[in-house]
């Protein structure tokens, strides 16, 4: 049976030349099929493969455009399927403003305020109400209507072969079938010409319309390392995707633990006239609400775990001690935020701290260019969301980056971020940007113009224009020169082996 259903992933996404495929197994177990517990480590993220793969993305890319151009100008109807923390949205709206008739299509199950579009484009914030944007909208939380957003509804039942007949053959709805409660979304996606997924690329592979893919973090890492039905499904959609499409190095760590070789770049787009420099009024009301001249900003959620929010705040806690008119503003959000919320208290540094509620994204732009910088994560070495924003604010962004790894693989090299790693260094770079800012200003132009190049909408709108204009038309990327395909060096296999054995309890993903 699995064999049978592995020969039809790949007719999904109309993908060839792929190296990967499942061992047959008797039945699915509750076990990690591999593991990994720090992506950025995986020895074959070195800068020689880096770069070829940013080479052959290009060639990709280029190929792309040539099969987008035999395929002449037609309006395609377009889904964006599985919208965690707006990631797929973010790329709509510049390709929406380029003509693009885009609808996203969230998952049904998914009902957190900050996979709503209508969270990118809140201008507001949110005190005591519950994120569930279904209970917002009973509280009479004021979220701005977004055109072209579709969520399907849910049976209270898993339904019969025959209603899902058109989506399953019958070998899969024997595995798959408790995933035909979303017939409504494979319907809905059905009459789409292309479709774009993250989060639950299973959604785009049953609605049998060729599609790409992207990763939004868990679905990649974890979700594909299980060894049950869900991590099957997800490695069989991912792995069916006429593309799947790289923002950050990791994602090709995981593309060998799972030897899938159909990756390129293709960086996370956002929309560079929405996220952009200026000075907004925020910046006089904290100076009237807490005193102070220098405002350091902190929006990424209070987590120890994958983003060593400690690592950040015991930096501006010495900061503070040295530099009387630091101020630190925090969006109080994350696991671990009453702990570091108490922790900041007991240093004695409560008078510095302006804790805000969680904001929408609009109102989180202005909170951006009231700053003076913000600090991001310290753990995974990877910016996501939350630095580019900065970023593209002309913002100073200190983290910690896996420059190599950037600089190899970005089109203009590595961002201009302050790296750190520890605490002290965090102290050190704030101490410098507040001595000097002619400094500040030069990083923050700087920071803005890396944005541009590398994820402005200018630059990439075009480049999805065509993989989806490709993959609509039927065109079948080559990846059998794909620098992916050379096979497992024993440090890779020795990796892959010593982390699987010292994964987490199943199915915890801490």
């Amino acid at each position: 049976m699995f064999q049978r259903i592995l020969k039809r992933t790949a007719h999904f996404g109309l993908g060839r030349d792929r190296q990967w495929k499942e061992e047959p197994v008797e039945a699915f177990a509750d076990r990690w099929r591999s593991f990994d517990r720090h992506p950025w480590k995986h020895p074959w993220l070195t800068r020689s493969n880096l770069q070829s793969m940013r080479e052959f993305s290009r060639i990709i890319r280029a190929k792309a455009a040539e099969a987008a151009g035999r395929a002449g100008e037609r309006k395609l109807s377009i889904g964006f399927v599985g919208n965690t923390a707006n990631n797929l949205y973010m790329r709509a709206v510049p390709l929406r403003r380029r003509g693009l008739d885009i609808e996203v299509v969230l998952h049904p199950a998914d009902l957190y305020v900050m996979s709503n579009p209508a969270w990118e484009e809140y201008d507001g914030e949110l005190r005591e109400s519950p994120a569930d944007i279904r209970e917002l909208c009973r509280h009479g939380v004021p979220l701005p209507e977004v055109d072209s957003i579709w969520r399907g509804e849910i049976p209270g039942r898993t339904p019969s072969y025959d209603e899902v007949a058109r989506f399953m053959t019958r070998d899969e709805y024997v595995l798959f079938g408790i995933y035909g409660c979303y017939f409504e979304t494979f319907e809905r996606l059905s009459a789409k010409d292309v479709l774009l997924t993250a989060q639950s690329a299973y959604l785009a592979m049953l609605s049998r319309r060729p599609y790409l893919a992207t990763q939004i973090g868990g679905d990649i890492w974890y979700d594909c390392s299980r060894d049950d039905v869900h991590g099957y499904i997800q490695r069989c959609a991912f792995h069916a995707a006429n593309a799947f499409l790289v923002t950050n190095p990791w994602s090709y760590a995981h593309a060998r633990r799972y030897h899938m070789s159909h990756f390129i770049n293709l960086p996370l787009m956002m929309d560079q006239t929405v996220y952009t420099p200026g000075r907004s009024e925020f910046r006089e009301a904290w100076r009237e609400q807490a005193g102070g001249d220098f405002f350091v900003l902190h929006t990424a959620r209070l987590d120890d775990i994958y983003k060593g929010s400690m690592i950040g705040l015991r930096g501006f806690m010495e900061f503070a001690r040295q530099h009387p008119g630091a101020r630190l503003v925090v969006l109080g959000w994350g696991v671990d935020k009453d702990k570091h919320l108490a922790e900041l208290k007991k240093m004695g540094i409560g008078d510095r701290l302006l804790l805000l509620p969680l904001a929408g994204k609009r109102r989180l732009i202005r909170y951006l260019q009231a700053a003076d910088c913000l600090i991001d994560q310290f753990i995974l070495g990877y910016y996501g969301a939350t630095g580019l924003e900065a970023m593209a604010c002309g913002l100073p962004v200190i983290m910690r980056l896996e420059h190599e790894q950037y600089d190899a693989m970005c089109e203009t090299g590595a961002p201009p971020v302050l790296n750190a790693a520890t605490s002290d260094a965090v102290t050190r770079h704030l101490l410098d940007l507040s001595a000097h800012p002619e400094h500040r200003q030069v990083l923050a132009n700087a920071h803005r113009a890396w944005f541009e190049a590398n994820h402005g909408d200018e630059r990439w709108a075009t480049e999805y224009k065509n993989l989806l204009t490709a993959t609509a038309a039927g065109y079948r990327f080559d990846f059998s020169e794909s620098p992916l395909r050379r096979p497992l060096s024993s440090a890779e296999r020795q990796y892959h082996a010593e982390q699987l054995a010292s994964a987490p309890a199943f199915p915890n993903y801490r």
